[in-house]
């Protein structure tokens, strides 16, 4: 599927579109004392509707339970583009030895003020906007998920950021878009992937189309919507634009999943899902349940 339009309004119609993502990078930094080798890295997968995800990071700081936090600051700073490495890809943030213990939280020290000379993103019109991290100079992007660093071996892990949920742009804030706190922390031996086709006869001239995840057996998809109460088990957990090849069918692929059982469903609204607020004209069908993901391998569900 192709995308135009112009400025930063047909942009917000655009970022609607965009389905999980993250990526490039580099080695370690400095800081973090000896202990257990601990891998970090960013990835993300296939979307549509941008050309570029810049994102600059300076550093990584890892905040224990108890505890100093553990600071690493990059000697230089790393320009990443977030849909360089797509699919099952990453890049690598640091490698290096960390304090053994218990972890509750990462926080991703970023350069997003909002000048499009630091972090920003190009939209498929060719048009340019700074990102802005709210409060990102005093917080950096924060992701509040725990996982344990034990007293020998190798802790791998990746960020996975979601930009459909993650970059919004807001009447008025023209022309920056904020790059909001959204990503999750997965552990790359306990993941597995789901990817797929979507048959062209569901992808009709009027179609933009669009592909949900939903953890467990759902019967009634929603919409995304962050204002959704809490524990709405009917809330999508990702969302993809599926890629077209040269020619239809179209791809799709969610990557970075907990292994379990899992609901897919189809839309052919997808421009008019507004991730912060429930949209009743998007509506889905086919929904498929009942797909088991198994960690380290990838399960096929072609739809419909």
């Amino acid at each position: 599927m192709s995308t135009s339009s112009g400025g930063l309004a047909a942009g917000v119609a655009i970022l609607a579109l965009l389905g999980t993502a993250s990526c490039g990078g580099g080695g370690g930094g400095g800081g973090g004392g000896s202990g257990t080798m601990m891998n970090l890295s960013v990835g993300d997968a296939p979307i549509d509707g941008a050309e570029k995800v810049i994102v600059v990071f300076t550093g990584v700081e890892l905040i224990p339970n108890s505890g100093n936090p553990v600071t690493i600051n990059f000697a230089a700073p790393k320009t990443i583009d977030l849909l360089n490495d797509s699919g099952t890809a990453s890049a690598r943030l640091f490698s290096q030895p960390i304090p053994p213990g218990d972890y509750g939280q990462i926080r991703l020290l970023v350069n997003a003020d909002g000048d499009s000379s630091n972090s920003y993103i190009v939209l498929a019109d060719g048009s340019t906007h700074g990102l802005l991290v709210p409060s990102g100079a005093q917080t950096g992007l924060k992701l509040v998920s725990g996982f344990s660093v034990p007293s020998s071996g190798v802790v791998d892990e990746t960020i996975d950021f979601d930009l459909r949920q993650a970059i919004v742009c807001p009447p008025g804030q023209a022309p920056a878009c904020l790059l909001k706190p959204v990503e999750r922390l997965v552990a790359n031996n306990t993941v597995g992937n789901i990817q797929g086709q979507v048959s062209n006869t569901l992808v009709t001239a009027s179609c933009t189309p669009g592909v949900y995840l939903y953890a467990g057996t759902v019967t009634a998809p929603e919409d995304m919507n962050s204002a959704a109460p809490a524990g709405d088990t009917n809330q999508p957990i990702a969302s993809r634009v599926p890629v077209a090849t040269s020619t239809p069918p179209y791809y799709y692929q969610f990557t970075f999943l907990t292994p379990g059982n899992y609901t897919l469903a189809f839309t052919c609204q997808a421009a008019q899902d507004n991730p912060d607020q429930a949209d009743p004209a998007v509506t889905f069908s086919p929904v498929k349940s009942g797909i088991v993901v198994t960690a380290q391998m990838t399960t096929t569900v072609d739809l419909p």
